[in-house]
């Protein structure tokens, strides 16, 4: 439906200098972005679906327990013209079960959340620290590793060295 019911229509005018003597018309998809757009929305103002308990199988929905999400205003677009759009819940997402933290181990699902894990304190990505370890800060901690190597030298002898490294990783509490 974000697709379909914000289709565009494009337009090439054909002729002398520029001329419009002959004019071809298509239809289009809308940029990616507005589609992402217009989902990310209708994600922001989901509905929680309730499976009733009236035994005739209905689903009940509150329109008031929409997700709680910061709402940023859209950017200003060329404006369109205006179409009729079907009224109602045709455009609602609906969702039946709340998202799981990721942020908290959960035994159930062998899922050992983000408490531990190496993260990039100077990174803004989804490695950083303050996106990975939710709030609850991080823990710098001195890893030092050992390697070997060895080198196998002609008949029956093998040389070994080994080599330390020290670093500092950041992990999240």
């Amino acid at each position: 439906m974000a697709v379909s019911s914000n289709v565009q229509i494009r337009c090439k005018c054909h002729g002398y200098s520029g001329s419009c003597e002959l004019k071809t018309c298509w239809r289009t998809a809308p940029e990616f972005r507005v589609v992402g757009e217009i989902l990310k929305e209708r994600f922001r103002s989901a509905i929680l679906v309730d499976q009733s308990n009236t035994g005739s199988g209905s689903l009940l929905f509150d329109k008031s327990r929409r997700r709680n999400r910061i709402r940023q205003k859209p950017k200003m677009r060329k404006p369109r013209k205006k179409r009729k759009r079907p009224t109602g819940l045709s455009f609602e997402l609906f969702y039946y079960q709340k998202s799981p933290n990721f942020c908290e181990k959960d035994p159930t699902v062998d899922f050992p959340g983000t408490t531990g894990r190496q993260c990039n304190k100077t990174s803004r990505g989804l490695d950083s620290c303050s996106s990975m370890c939710c709030g609850r800060g991080y823990n710098r901690i001195r890893e030092r590793r050992t390697e070997r190597q060895c080198v196998f030298k002609w008949c029956c002898e093998v040389i070994c060295h080994n080599y330390t490294t020290e670093d500092w990783i950041t992990v999240c509490k």
